[in-house]
Order: C-alpha cells, then structure tokens, then sequence
C-alpha cells in the first residue's frame, strides 16, 4: 500500500472519530437541556400549586368564644377591641332578644365578657372630614337604607329620609339587600358595597356617595364587582377595613351553590385589597378554609370581620359550624380566628 493512500485511509478515521466524539458530546448536551427544562416546568408547576394552596393567614388556635355567630366589631383602641355576638345557646333558641351578648379583648384571643345593656348593639360609625360620626342600616319597610348622625360618636339622632333606596325594597329579601358593608375614601366620600342575587349569584354591588353629599345621598354605581375572580360565583358577607397604610382590605366568605351546610362542608375566606382609593378590589388570595382547622370537625365558616391591631398584626374573626353529637342537630357555632 502507498504512502499516500495510507495517509488518505488514516486522516478519514480521524475525521470519523472526530465525527463521533462531536455526536456523542451533542446528545449528552441535548440531554441535560431537557432535563433542565422539564427541572425547570417542574419547579414552575409544583411553585404555582405551592401559591394556590397557600393561605395568606394562620389559624388561631383554639376558639374565641363558644356558641357564637354574627360577630361585630363595636368598638377599637389601641389596647382593646370589642366585639358583639350572637349567642346561639339552647336555652334561648327562642328568644332571639335575648341573644346579644359584649365581650372585651387586649390581645385578640382572649376575651372577657362585658355587659350587653351598657353597648348599643351596631357596628362602629363611620367619621366625616367635618367631624360628623354616621352610621347606615337597611330598613326594608322604609324602602331603603337609612342613617344616624351624631356629633361626638355617642347620642345618635336618626336622619330624615332614605340615604339609598333600592329597587324592590320595601322586603326583607336579602336577594334585593343583604349584608353590607361601608368606608370613607381619602377624598371623604362614603363607598357602599352590598350583596344582592343575580342570576343565582351573590354578588357584590357599588354604590357611592360623593364628598359634597355628607354620606346622605348614595347613587348606584355598578353590579357584581368581583364577578369572574373565583369559580364559584357566591361572593358573600362582605367586609371592609380601611388600614393605617391606606390599603383598603375587602374579605368575602365563598362557598358553591351545590347542598350547603351541614349537608356538605363549605366556605373559604378570600381578600380582596384595593389601592386606588376603593375604585377597584383585586384578588389577594385565600386567608383561611375551613379544611384548615383541625383541632374540631368544622362544616362552615361564615361572616368574617377583619381588625388591624396597634402592632399591624391582621386577625380575621368568623362563625364556624362545629360538629358537637351533644346538641340538638349535631353542631353548635363557634367564634374563631386566624391572623397574618
């Protein structure tokens, strides 16, 4: 063999090794890309499972108070916060007068009874830029909502007439008129938001009462505020607090429209923040469920009311139905908590 043809043969083996190796370096660079990329998804999908499973609040333990629903928030220092409740003892299943009960707290957990007949049994007032303290009630024979003024947040006379008059009042249905909530904006007009029933939805409607009006004149402004922001369009129990920073918090309780308690086990508490001044409320996420509490057998939670303490701590407050094979029906309501 010549010279030259061994040095042909030689130099394409060369060039062939050299192919190899290149082929065999590729693959194993192709392979660990997509192991990187699917790492990569994988971390993705497991962080976005992570953040929708996540509660933005941590149960309290314990319960507040025993045999409790429908709390409200009366009165706030910055050392004591009190709340009103409905007592749902046996005893006074009849006697619906008798169920209001006042109890006092330094640290949000525990609380000390007061004397129900030295509070006036209805949510705080709200203050006006000229010092006027008003508060709002629905009055379905009146045909609307109605309010009180005081100037020193104390003796409250009844304004004349109807601050908001609502299509098809003059009923207690709460599809027309349920449970509402209110707050001053910065530029000291009254922001009034309601549930009613639309479609077999609860829903939350705006209506607004500019500066110039004093909170006496509420127009409507739009339907279903926080329509399409979860699956289940049952947006109920409204409530609002304004915080130190401005924020302006809204917490719902949402639950399907399938069997509801104590048939099936519902309801999450979801909070809404706004910062353009109560124009808009955009989903913050879950605060609590009802899965969440696992110390007794919960089947419901309902009517959360948010406070922010002199610390900046957030507590959230809500009825829970108990399983309790000791009273009649088989449950009891529970007053419980769960803070930031």
């Amino acid at each position: 063999m010549s010279k030259i043809v061994f040095r042909l043969i030689l130099i394409c083996v060369l060039v062939l090794l050299a192919g190899l190796l290149v082929l065999a370096w590729w693959s194993v660079r192709s392979s660990e890309t997509v192991t990187e990329s699917n790492d990569s998804i994988t971390s993705s999908e497991q962080e976005q499972t992570s953040d929708e499973s996540t509660n933005l609040f941590e149960v309290d333990p314990g319960v507040r108070v025993t045999f409790a629903s429908n709390p409200i928030v009366l009165a706030q220092t910055d050392k004591t916060l009190t709340l009103a409740y409905e007592y749902r003892s046996e005893e006074l299943k009849n006697a619906p007068e008798d169920r209001v009960r006042v109890m006092t707290t330094q640290d949000g957990l525990t609380f000390e009874q007061e004397d129900p007949d030295e509070w006036m049994h209805v949510p705080e007032p709200i203050q006006l830029p000229d010092g006027t303290y008003r508060r709002y009630f629905y009055n379905a024979q009146a045909g609307g909502l109605q309010s009180e003024s005081s100037s020193d947040g104390g003796t409250f006379t009844l304004d004349d007439g109807l601050r908001y008059q609502v299509s098809g009042a003059k009923t207690n249905d709460p599809n027309i008129y349920g449970v509402s909530t209110y707050f001053v904006d910065s530029q000291g007009g009254v922001i009034l938001l309601y549930n009613s029933t639309i479609d077999n939805e609860i829903v939350v409607n705006r209506a607004y009462a500019s500066p110039e009006t004093s909170g006496l004149t509420f127009v409507f402004d739009r339907a279903d505020i926080l329509g399409g922001t979860l699956e289940e369009p049952h947006y109920a129990d409204p409530h609002t607090l304004v915080l130190d920073n401005g924020d302006i918090w809204l917490v719902i309780m949402n639950q399907s429209r399938t069997n509801h308690p104590p048939q099936s086990r519902e309801g999450v508490i979801y909070a809404y923040v706004s910062r353009d001044d109560g124009e808009t409320f955009d989903l913050a996420g879950r605060l609590v469920d009802w899965e969440d509490f696992v110390e007794f057998d919960v089947y419901s939670l309902n009517d959360p009311k948010l406070v922010e303490f002199s610390d900046g701590t957030l507590r959230v407050y809500v009825a829970a139905m108990v399983q309790d094979e000791e009273v009649e029906g088989g449950y009891r309501w529970d007053l419980v908590s769960a803070h930031d």
